[in-house]
C-alpha cells in the first residue's frame, strides 16, 4: 500500500511539473526568430545605438529585387507585368514596386519648384551667401537660352532666377542614385546589359514574413511562378538579388540536409536500440522522454526570453542526446543507476548554468533552452519511469542482455597495465599540444555561408547595373529630436564631403542630403533675401521680358520648412525609408552609407571627435564579439568543470574524481588539437560542440566508476549511449550547412574520444 502511494505521488508530481510547461506554452504568444542578429550582442563601442542598428537591419534584410531580362524590352516588360499582377497585394509582402509613373519627374519638379526658397544645394546656397546674384542670372539665362538645356521654362515669370530647377537638378539628376544604368522607359525602371535589356521588380516581405523556409513561403511560389514565365516567354532571364533569397536558399538546403539525415540516424538509432531491448516498450518510452524534455524546454525558454531562436534548437538537440541516455542506462541497469543518473544530471545542469552568466542572449537560450530539458528528461526516468509495466527480463534481467560486445571491449582495457596506460596517457596529451598551439579561435560570419552560382551572378548583375557602391561599413547617427539629428547628421556630410575631394570616396547616401536640417533651409531663405531688391534681378526681368511685381510674394512671406514627416515624392519615399530610422527608446536615429570607398578611407577616422556619430562595421563586430564571447564560454564552462571536480572529490576523493573528470577534459583538448591540426578555424559553433561534450561526456565516465561491479551491462549501457549520440550528432558533420557540420565534426570527435578514455575511470 505504502508503495503504491509512492507511485501515485511520484506521478502527481511529475504531472503537475510538466503540466506548468504545457500551460505556459499555450497562455504565451510563440515567437520564433530567424535572424542572428537579432540575438547578437552588442559590442561596447556600438551599445548605445544597438536597438536603432537592428531596427536598420531588420528593413534592409527584408528587401528583395527580381531583374527580367531578354533581347526584346516588350518581352522583358509583359513578364514583369505578369509578376506584378500576380504578386501585388499579396499579405506576405509589405509592397511590391514595378511601375514608375509618367509624371514622376513632373511630381518632382512640382516639388522642388515648391521648396526652392529653403532647398538648395551648396553650390545656390554659398552663392547667396556671398550676394554673388550675377552668377545666379548668368546661370538662368544660360539655361533659358542654351541649346542643349533641359529647363522647365514653364514658370520663368514666377521664377526667373529658374531656382525651382536649380534644386531639381541638386537633388535629382546629381543624386548618387541616378549614377546607375537604370533609366525610366515606358512606365518601368530598365537598363541594358550585354545586349540584354533588364526590367527592375521589388518588394519587401511584410514585417511577419520569415525569410526561412516554410511550406508556401512566398519565395517559394515567387520561384514557381519564375519558372512559369521562363516556359511562357523563350530566352527570359531571370536575375534574384537580395537578402531574403540567401536566407531562405540556405535554411531551405540546411533543412533538407538535416531532415534527410535525422531520418536516417533515428532509423539507425531504432533499429540498435530493437536489437539490444528486443521490445517497444523502452523504444517508445525513451521517444516519449525526448518529447516530453522539448516540449518543456520550449515552454521554458519562451517563459523567460519571450522568443526562441532557431538556432537554440540545434544547441538544444543535445536534450535529445541526454534524454536517450539517461533512458538507455534506466532500462539496462534500473536499480543501480540513481547515484549516477543524479550525478550526471547534476555536473551537466552545472555546465549550463555556467553559460547563463555570458553576455550574450543567443548563448543564454541555449542554456535556459538545455537546463529546462534536462531536468524534464531526469524527472521523466526518476519519477514516471519506474512505474512502467516493464517486461520480466528489462526489469529483473532474466533474459540476458546482448552483452558480448562490451565483453570484447572491456577485454582490450583489461590486457593493458597501469604503467602503459599512463605512459599512453602522456604521449597522448603531448602528441595534442602543437595542434592546440596552432588553434585559431575566430569565429568569421562570412565562411559559414557559401553564396551558390546563380545567386552570386545575380548580385554581380545587380551591383553594375545600380552601380550604387554601398560600403558593408556605415555610420549611425543619433539625436534628441529630429532636428538635432539631422543637424549631426550635416556635420558628418561636411565631413564626407572632404573625403570625396580627397578621393577616398565617390558619394553617400544621407537623409541630410535631401532633408536639410530646419536650420540649413532657414540660412537658404535668408539668403533669398539678397535677390529680391538686387541689380541681377532687374536685368533679368528685363532679358526674359518678365514682370516682377508680385515674383517673391508667395512663399517668402512664410515660407513652409521640409521636414521627415512632410510628404515625400514617391521615387524617394524607398531611399529615404532605408536611411531614416527614426524614434528608438526616446531617441531619433538614421544610417548614412558611403559609396565606392577606396582602400584608404578610415570609417573610424571620419566618425573620431563626432559625439553622436557611429562608426559601424557590422560584420567585424560580430565576428570579434562572437570570437571573445566564444572564449568567455570556454571559461564559465572551465569555472563549472572546477566546481563539478570539486563535488566529485567530496564525493569519491581526489584521485577518482580526476579519473572521471580526465575523460571529458581530454576530450575537449582532443576536439581542439584535431581542429588546429587540420587548420579549421576554431568558431563558435565548434565551441558549443565543445561544451556539449562536457556535459554529455562525464555522464559516461561516471556510469563507469558507479557500474564497476555490473561492468558488462554498464559497459553495454555507455556503449549503446555513445553510438546514439555518435550517430545523431555525428552525422551533422556531413552537412554543407558550415555552422551545423562544425557544430556536429566537434560533438563527433568530442564524443567519440569520451568514449574511448571513460573506462579508465573505473577502480
Amino acid at each position: 500500500m505504502k508503495g503504491t502511494r509512492k507511485k501515485v505521488a511520484s506521478v502527481i508530481l511529475w504531472v503537475a511539473i510538466h503540466a506548468a510547461f504545457v500551460l505556459l506554452g499555450l497562455l504565451l504568444p510563440w515567437n520564433i526568430e530567424t535572424d542572428l542578429y537579432s540575438v547578437l550582442p552588442d559590442s561596447s563601442e556600438f551599445r548605445n545605438v544597438a536597438e536603432a542598428e537592428k531596427a536598420l537591419s531588420a528593413h534592409s534584410m527584408r528587401n528583395l529585387t527580381v531583374l527580367l531580362g531578354h533581347r526584346d524590352f516588350a518581352v522583358a516588360k509583359s513578364a514583369a507585368s505578369e509578376l506584378e499582377g500576380i504578386f501585388a497585394g499579396d499579405s506576405s509582402l509589405a509592397e511590391t514596386r514595378l511601375r514608375v509613373g509618367d509624371a514622376s519627374m513632373q511630381e518632382l519638379r512640382d516639388f522642388y519648384f515648391g521648396y526652392r526658397y529653403v532647398l538648395q544645394g551648396n553650390a545656390v546656397r554659398d552663392l547667396l551667401k556671398q550676394g554673388d546674384a550675377a552668377t545666379l542670372k548668368d546661370n538662368a539665362l544660360q539655361k533659358v537660352y542654351g541649346a542643349f538645356s533641359l529647363a522647365d521654362l514653364s514658370r520663368v515669370e514666377e521664377d526667373p532666377f529658374l531656382l525651382g530647377d536649380e534644386a531639381f537638378e541638386h537633388f535629382t539628376l546629381n543624386s548618387p542614385l541616378m549614377n546607375g544604368r537604370f533609366t525610366l522607359r515606358d512606365g518601368v525602371l530598365a537598363a541594358e546589359d550585354s545586349a540584354v535589356t533588364y526590367v527592375m521588380w521589388s518588394a519587401s516581405l511584410a514585417a511577419n514574413t520569415s525569410a526561412m523556409a516554410s511550406s508556401g513561403h512566398v519565395l517559394e511560389r515567387l520561384d514557381r511562378v519564375l519558372d512559369s514565365l521562363q516556359r511562357v516567354h523563350e530566352g527570359l532571364l531571370v536575375e534574384k538579388s537580395g537578402v531574403p533569397f540567401h536566407s531562405y536558399e540556405s535554411s531551405k538546403n540546411a533543412q533538407s540536409e538535416v531532415a534527410w539525415i535525422s531520418g536516417v540516424s533515428m532509423a539507425l538509432i531504432l533499429l540498435l536500440l530493437l536489437w539490444v531491448f528486443r521490445t517497444p516498450i523502452p523504444i517508445v518510452s525513451t521517444f516519449f522522454a525526448i518529447g516530453v524534455a522539448i516540449c518543456a524546454a520550449l515552454s521554458g525558454t519562451w517563459a523567460v526570453f519571450g522568443s526562441i531562436h532557431i538556432f537554440t534548437f540545434v544547441f538544444g538537440t543535445s536534450v535529445i542526446g541526454v534524454s536517450i541516455d539517461y533512458a538507455i542506462h534506466f532500462f539496462t541497469e534500473r536499480h543501480h543507476i540513481l547515484k549516477g543518473l543524479l550525478l550526471g544530471f547534476m555536473t551537466t545542469e552545472f555546465s549550463y548554468i555556467a553559460l547563463t552568466f555570458a553576455d550574450f542572449p543567443l548563448l543564454r537560450q541555449m542554456a535556459v533552452f538545455s537546463i529546462v530539458g534536462l531536468a524534464s528528461s531526469f524527472a521523466t526516468i526518476v519519477l514516471l519511469f519506474p512505474n512502467l509495466p516493464l517486461p520480466s527480463h528489462a526489469a529483473e534481467g532474466k533474459r540476458p542482455l546482448p552483452t558480448r560486445i562490451p565483453e570484447l571491449f572491456l577485454r582490450v582495457y583489461d590486457r593493458f597495465p597501469p604503467r602503459w596506460v599512463r605512459i599512453a596517457g602522456i604521449v597522448f596529451a603531448l602528441v595534442l599540444v602543437p595542434g592546440v598551439l596552432k588553434l585559431d579561435v575566430h569565429t568569421d560570419m562570412r565562411t559559414l555561408y557559401s553564396m551558390s552560382e546563380s545567386l552570386k551572378r545575380s548580385e554581380a548583375l545587380n551591383a553594375r547595373l545600380n552601380n550604387l557602391g554601398i560600403s558593408a561599413n556605415y555610420f549611425i547617427v543619433e539625436g534628441s529630436s529630429e532636428q538635432e539629428l539631422l543637424e549631426n547628421e550635416e556635420a558628418l556630410s561636411a565631413r564626407l564631403q572632404v573625403a570625396v575631394k580627397d578621393s577616398l570616396m565617390r558619394g553617400f547616401l544621407a537623409t541630410s542630403s535631401y532633408i536639410p536640417s530646419v536650420k540649413t533651409q532657414q540660412e537658404t531663405f535668408e539668403g533669398m533675401q539678397s535677390l529680391r531688391h538686387s541689380q541681377a534681378l532687374q536685368e533679368l526681368l528685363e532679358s526674359l521680358n518678365v514682370p516682377g511685381d508680385s515674383l517673391f510674394e508667395s512663399g517668402f512671406a512664410s515660407p513652409a520648412y521640409l521636414e521627415p514627416s512632410s510628404k515625400i515624392p514617391s521615387s524617394f519615399a524607398s531611399i529615404l525609408d532605408m536611411l531614416w530610422i527614426g524614434e528608438v527608446d526616446g531617441r531619433f536615429y538614421s544610417a548614412v552609407f558611403p559609396l565606392h570607398v577606396a582602400a584608404g578611407f578610415d570609417i573610424g577616422k571620419q566618425a573620431a571627435e563626432l559625439p553622436h556619430v557611429y562608426a559601424v562595421n557590422k560584420m567585424e563586430n560580430v565576428n570579434e564579439t562572437l570570437t571573445q564571447l566564444s572564449r568567455v564560454a570556454l571559461l564559465l564552462v572551465a569555472i563549472a568543470y572546477a566546481v563539478v571536480f570539486l563535488v566529485l572529490v567530496f564525493v569519491y576523493g581526489f584521485v577518482p574524481a580526476l579519473r572521471i573528470i580526465r575523460a571529458p577534459v581530454l576530450s575537449c583538448i582532443f576536439i581542439a588539437a584535431v581542429f588546429g591540426y587540420c587548420g579549421i578555424p576554431f568558431n563558435f559553433f565548434a565551441i558549443v560542440g565543445v561544451i556539449l561534450t562536457l556535459g554529455i561526456g562525464i555522464d559516461y565516465a561516471l556510469f563507469f566508476k558507479e557500474g564497476a561491479t555490473r561492468g558488462l551491462v554498464t559497459a553495454l549501457a555507455v556503449m549503446l549511449s555513445a553510438a546514439t549520440t555518435l550517430i545523431s550528432f555525428g552525422s551533422l558533420s556531413f552537412s554543407s550547412f558550415v555552422p551545423v557540420s562544425t557544430f556536429g565534426l566537434s560533438v563527433l570527435l568530442g564524443i567519440w574520444c569520451c568514449f574511448v578514455l571513460s573506462p579508465f575511470s573505473r577502480d
